[in-house]
């Protein structure tokens, strides 16, 4: 699975400008816990795993200067020093007896988990395949949950037919047929057509939006394929 290079002048800027950090965060936080929740499954289990996904979220957000030091070349990107950032101190949080309740004797060693973290991630280029691999499925879920999201909003505000996210979901994603679909939802063949192809419209504007929000696709960048490949993680098999 092979994405576009993030674009790294979004991530320079954050050695100068620390306040930025949150939005930079914000754009990676479903990705991350996501991710963590891959990396830690027997963990994930409990109630309190979302406070410990928060908890690593504000370490980050503490840590601007961390996140300044990736750098471009071929095979790095940006989500993978974040999500590796963010396992190595789950990982800290949870062997040195992390609670939801208290962590407070985590500050001491802070300073310790940092140089730890950051050592794993020096060159990301050299991660491996399996590991890649999680963090790109993490970070394209997340992306393409976002885009669902507003698919539904602009059908339940009226932009869009309130089929359209069904269909949608029924064509792209389970890859029904659309004779049968239409069939199914009561409609000429034609206008399934039309409703599928404005929705499409719709899904590619919220997925690109969001690609380059995270500087993740550049402004000659191919659109369709982008979509294709993000779409492609849903998909069964």
């Amino acid at each position: 699975m092979v994405f576009p290079d993030t674009r790294w002048s979004l991530i320079g800027r954050l050695a100068e400008h620390p306040d930025q950090a949150a939005m930079v965060v914000d754009l990676y936080a479903d990705s991350v816990a996501r991710y963590l929740r891959l990396k830690f499954p027997r963990e994930a289990i409990g109630s309190a795993f979302d406070d410990l996904c928060q908890e690593v979220l504000l370490w980050l957000l503490q840590h601007p200067d961390l996140l300044a030091r990736a750098r471009p070349g071929e095979g790095s990107k940006f989500r993978y020093l974040v999500m590796t950032l963010s396992a190595n101190t789950a990982r800290n949080f949870l062997r040195r007896g992390w609670t939801h309740a208290r962590h407070e004797h985590l500050a001491d060693d802070e300073k310790g988990a940092a140089a730890e973290a950051l050592a794993t991630v020096a060159d990301c280029s050299s991660l491996p395949a399996s590991a890649t691999d999680e963090m790109d499925r993490a970070w394209a879920e997340a992306l393409l949950a976002a885009a669902w999201s507003d698919v539904r909003a602009w059908a339940a505000d009226g932009t869009l037919e309130p089929e359209v996210p069904r269909l949608l979901e029924a064509h792209l994603v389970q890859g029904r047929n659309l004779r049968d679909l239409a069939k199914d939802l009561g409609l000429p063949l034609a206008t399934c057509h039309r409703r599928l192809a404005r929705g499409r419209t719709f899904l590619q504007k919220a997925i690109v939006d969001r690609l380059r929000q995270a500087g993740e696709l550049s402004a000659q960048g191919d659109e369709t394929a982008a979509c294709d490949l993000l779409l492609a993680v849903l998909r069964p098999g």
